[in-house]
């Protein structure tokens, strides 16, 4: 197939053109300058530069490339571009295959107080959670919170950013740093949710038309930043429990091609906490490459006509993790991680994304961590 995947710049593309070259397709990176990571991937056949891509231009921008090059299918990776797609369903399904659900529902999995309502009514387990109206509602709440609590956007569509918070002395200082850092949402405002203890696991499906075809579970060992964030080591596992709370989710939204849904786990009280649902492809796509499920050659066999049977065979426990994105960065944040970063990075049983076959991506990914540190010491 010729295949056109969105985002160059994210890991995760990486592994999609990577994992979608070596099956032997034709896979082309739409990205805003041929630096971007998957661009600089062997398996990268064409790199359709874009640079003035937006949400609001994205059907029109991406329907000129299809009209110009053929494409049987466009694969969207971020947020916004699966967002962007599927409000343009329309247009684009008559140029090229979209296997990404409806923007209702893209919408819906992306709103974090509509999810927690309607895991409410499906008797799932939640955090308690509040949604400031105003700076001066929050001001009013900082004295009733039960400490530690944390702080988050309360979409997907935000820029991402989180803080803990453990005293009412640190609330309002962190609430104001997380809303400064959205310049461009001025009306939005982070939620506030009660501090779940444990780990943070995921569940992961391909979905048919409301039908769950695979599922992958794994959970974080490290994340980047280290008070929450992406992961950067990983391990998957397998548990029913879990399976079951993050099908009767995506059921619920009657859902179609990829998805995670975020739970995290108290070995104390031995229960999961449902935290949000991200409705495209996951930042850890990688390890679940790696464990055996390929998500994106599963998208192309829909997109192909083919209709998928249930499975949910993978390698597991097994850990991965990603040393230039995420590790250093996480080191950098965490010294005291450093012996366990180097003993994942020394064992031969952890699997990485760098692969001495595709060396451009992770030449990339190194300059990026230079730059990165020469920031760091010209700032200190």
């Amino acid at each position: 197939m010729k295949i056109l995947v969105t985002d160059g710049d994210y890991k995760h593309t990486l592994g999609i053109v990577r994992s979608l070259g070596r099956q032997g397709h034709h896979v082309s990176v739409l990205a805003q300058e041929r630096r971007e990571l998957a661009a600089c991937s062997k398996f990268c056949t064409t790199v359709e530069i874009v640079p003035d891509l937006t949400v609001e231009n994205f059907a029109e921008v991406v329907s000129r490339v299809l009209e110009r090059t053929h494409y049987d299918l466009l694969m969207p990776v971020g947020y916004r571009s699966t967002l962007a797609a599927a409000s343009s369903k329309e247009k684009l399904s008559s140029l090229s295959r979209l296997e990404v659900a409806q923007t209702a529902q893209i919408e819906l999995a992306a709103d974090k107080k509509r999810v927690r309502e309607l895991a409410l009514r499906l008797g799932l387990n939640v955090p308690a959670t509040f949604y400031p109206s105003s700076i001066e509602d929050a001001r009013g709440l900082a004295g009733q919170l039960q400490y530690p609590v944390v702080l988050k956007p309360a979409s997907e569509g935000l820029p991402k950013g989180i803080r803990i918070v453990t005293s009412q002395k640190e609330f309002m200082p962190s609430f104001e740093s997380l809303r400064a850092a959205w310049p461009l949402s001025p009306d939005e405002l982070p939620m506030i949710q009660s501090f779940v203890p444990g780990y943070g696991c995921g569940f992961f499906a391909l979905y048919q038309n409301g039908v769950c075809k695979r599922v992958f579970m794994h959970r974080r060992i490290r994340e980047y930043p280290p008070a929450g964030g992406v992961s950067c080591c990983a391990e998957s596992f397998y548990d029913a429990g879990l399976k079951e709370a993050g099908i009767k989710l995506l059921d619920a939204m009657n859902w179609h091609g990829v998805g995670m849904v975020e739970f995290r786990y108290d070995p104390g009280q031995q229960k999961y906490t449902l935290l949000e649902v991200n409705p495209k492809f996951w930042g850890s796509l990688d390890l679940a490459l790696a464990a055996g499920v390929d998500f994106p050659r599963y998208v192309c066999e829909m997109a192909s006509g083919e209709t998928l049977s249930y499975a949910e065979e993978y390698n597991y426990p097994l850990r991965y993790h990603w040393p230039l994105s995420g590790e250093i960065q996480h080191l950098f944040m965490r010294p005291a991680a450093f012996g366990s970063i180097a003993a994942d990075f020394l064992n031969p049983r952890v699997k990485s994304n760098l692969d001495l076959s595709d060396w451009g991506p992770n030449a990339q990914e190194f300059s990026t961590v230079l730059s990165s540190l020469r920031r760091r010491i010209l700032k200190g």
